[in-house]
Formats: C-alpha cells, sequence, structure tokens
C-alpha cells in the first residue's frame, strides 16, 4: 500500500509532467511560423495553395516573399487571394531577407523552379530568395521545398510538352540530390503539410530526410548522405515494441516503458529532448507511425 510520502511524490511528478507536457504544446503551437518564398513555378501552384490553407488551419502563420519572376508570373494579388499570408515582399522593394528568416522557425519554398534549384544545389545566391535560403540552411532554420516545378519526370512537365536530352534530366535529378544533401527537405505540393509535420516534430529542429517514396512517386531521389540506422530493427528477432498514446513523449514516458527496446508513437508526437536522450541512454529507439 502506497504511504504519504510516496503518494505526494507520485503526485508531485504527475502534476509537473502535465505541466511540462503543457508548456511544449504551448511552446509548438508558437514555433508554427514560416516564411514562404515563391520562386515563379506554376506547377504544382494550385496543389501548394490547397496544402498551405490546411496548414492554416492547423494555426501555422505565413510571411509570403516573392522572386521577381515569381511577381510577374504569379503576382503579389494571386498570393494575397490564394494565400492570405500576414505580410507580402516582393524583391525589388526595401525588405531585410534575414530578419525575416530570424523571426520565422521555417523556410518553405511552395514551389521550386528548374533555374533557382540549379542555383541552390551549385551554391549561387545572387538574389533575394537564394539568400535567403542559403542564410536559412547556415542559420539551421529547416528548408522544405516542393519540387513540382522542378523534378524532370513529373508527368504534368510531359503533358504540357517538357521535352529535353536524357542527359539533361539527369542534370536535373542530381541537382535535387545535392539539395537533399544539403540538408533541405523535399517532397511535393500535395504533400507539403506532411512534410513539414514531420520536420517540425523532429525536436523543433532540422533533420536531413530523404523524400518519402509514397509521398511522391514521380520523384525518386536518394541522398548520399549515410542514413541513421536504427539501433534495434521493428522486425529484428528480440525486438520488444511498446507504444505510447501521447501527444507529447517525455522522459517519465520513456522509463516506464525501460523493458521495451522499440517505442512506437503516432506521426505527430512531439517527442522532447529530455525523451530521446533517455532513450538513447537506455538503447530505445522511437517509431512515428
Amino acid at each position: 500500500m502506497m504511504n504519504k510520502n510516496d503518494f505526494e511524490n507520485a503526485l508531485m511528478s504527475t502534476i509537473v509532467e502535465y505541466i511540462s507536457d503543457q508548456v511544449i504544446l504551448r511552446y509548438a503551437q508558437c514555433c508554427k511560423k514560416a516564411v514562404l518564398l515563391f520562386t515563379g513555378a506554376l506547377i504544382g501552384y494550385g496543389d501548394a495553395v490547397e496544402s498551405l490553407k490546411a496548414m492554416k488551419e492547423d494555426g501555422w502563420s505565413f510571411t509570403a516573399v516573392l522572386s521577381k519572376a515569381a511577381a510577374e508570373v504569379i503576382t503579389e494579388e494571386r498570393i494575397q487571394n490564394d494565400i492570405d499570408p500576414d505580410a507580402i515582399y516582393v524583391e525589388g522593394a526595401p525588405v531585410n531577407g534575414r530578419k525575416l528568416v530570424n523571426d520565422a522557425q521555417y523556410v518553405i519554398i511552395p514551389a521550386l523552379t528548374v533555374n533557382t534549384a540549379a542555383k541552390l544545389a551549385n551554391c549561387i545566391y545572387d538574389n533575394l530568395v537564394t539568400n535567403m535560403v542559403f542564410y536559412a540552411n547556415t542559420s539551421g532554420k529547416p528548408v522544405i521545398a516542393a519540387v513540382d516545378g522542378c523534378c524532370p519526370d513529373n508527368k504534368v512537365r510531359e503533358k504540357i510538352g517538357f521535352h529535353v536530352t536524357d542527359r539533361h534530366k539527369a542534370r536535373m535529378r542530381k541537382n535535387l540530390v545535392e539539395l537533399v544533401d544539403f540538408g533541405y527537405h523535399l517532397t511535393t505540393a500535395v504533400s507539403l503539410p506532411q512534410k513539414t509535420d514531420k520536420v517540425f516534430c523532429a525536436d523543433f529542429g532540422a533533420v536531413f530526410d530523404d523524400i518519402y517514396e509514397d509521398e511522391a512517386p514521380e520523384v525518386k531521389i536518394k541522398s548520399t548522405v549515410p542514413e541513421c540506422r536504427c539501433p534495434v530493427s521493428p522486425d529484428a528477432p528480440g525486438a520488444r515494441k511498446s507504444q505510447i498514446n501521447k501527444k507529447v513523449i517525455g522522459r517519465t514516458d520513456v522509463v516506464e516503458h525501460a523493458d521495451s527496446n522499440i517505442i512506437v508513437v503516432s506521426k505527430d508526437a512531439i517527442i522532447t529532448g529530455l525523451a530521446r536522450d533517455e532513450a538513447i541512454y537506455r538503447g530505445i529507439t522511437f517509431i512515428q507511425e
């Protein structure tokens, strides 16, 4: 039977854990700020708009920046009507790109062009957008880009008459591989919310990640960066799984499942840094599904 002292300690631990979870959830909500960089691509733009609208409903707030090409092709008025960001800036007008990146938590390119992809892959930062992307990458801000408009294997490109040599296509694919190796997160416009959520849930920090094949069946890109292997494979003999159905996973949750070497959590669960440290210490692998 639990004595008074044990009961008070258990109660206090529960209260502290609950308060910690609420603080983290509120902090996470405050982090849903992104600067959108439009480079002029129209392929995938419609899907990107729908994805961004869904993200706004999920609590995201956006500031939009248009390159000169985007201002001519898409136009500031269209961006305002389609997405209704908190603010819009156009290249050529006075704008502090670094401040916009610093004020946001993420940089999202809803429709990456062939030209911008080539510049970023070859370290050419000669305009506002490429400078902002480079600054975000070097300062640790995650950059998420939808590649519908610059992927040579996109079916829409073929339908509108995009016919280039195989060598040209190979070079375009190589550019995308370079972007993955630089740490950019690539996806499709349709899968933009899922990719952003995955990056967002990774302790609010940047992670090296490949494009989901089930997200982008037309975009087969594999990073040359060696991927991290899980200490224990889910299918390995002797794997001991347990599941935690919580929004925020804390250190005490890991301790309570110390007999497991695999902990399964939901794909949108937030795993705290202390929880990850405890899992590493105990040789436990997190799987988000």
